[in-house]
């Protein structure tokens, strides 16, 4: 059976499949960057300035899963006016996530988990009121200010951290980034 240009063609199973040639591909290609180049993304950013923020460049400039919550979070807090426009840090060893562009702060995002495995599972990975502090300790003797996510601790384990920071000297260098409504 010969279906000549209908854009069918058959595959080992036998039933038709469906085809495009080169130049419907390109005019689809087209299209689409059309639409991603035209649409504003958060925080009045392009499509690639949308995406760089996500990219880090300890591993490679990829865009990974915590790239894009380090993104987000830096995004809305823009949004709440905490921090005017960012942009990715692009310093590989030692750098922060974002750098506010009209203050020129680095900024690097902590997060902790209070049960990274479920509240009954083994505490692997869990948070800890000492290594939270160090790891945060270590950002601002490097020069960078912190956002600390608090989203995924206990009410205990995020008030202990609260309670612990407010007394230290760099308290002014935090930015609490919580729950909405906490």
């Amino acid at each position: 059976m010969n279906h000549g240009n209908s854009g069918l063609a058959h595959g080992t199973s036998g039933f038709p499949q469906l085809t495009i040639n080169n130049g419907d591909m390109a005019a689809k290609a087209k299209e689409n960057e059309s639409t991603v180049s035209n649409k504003t993304y958060p925080g009045g950013r392009t499509y690639k300035e949308y995406i760089d923020l996500a990219r880090d460049p300890s591993h490679g400039n990829r865009v990974l899963p915590q790239g894009r919550k380090e993104r987000d979070i830096g995004l809305d807090l823009e949004k709440q006016g905490k921090l005017h426009k960012i942009i990715r840090d692009p310093q590989k060893d030692k750098g922060a996530e974002f750098i506010d562009t009209v203050t020129g702060i680095k900024w690097d995002i902590k997060s902790f988990v209070s049960h990274p495995k479920g509240t009954k599972s083994a505490r692997k990975g869990a948070f800890k009121l000492s290594k939270g502090l160090a790891k945060i300790e270590k950002e601002i003797a490097n020069g960078h200010n912190v956002i600390i996510d608090t989203r995924r601790l206990t009410k205990l384990d995020r008030e202990s951290l609260v309670d612990a920071i407010k007394g230290k000297e760099y308290s002014s260098k935090i930015i609490w980034y919580h729950k909405k409504g906490e």
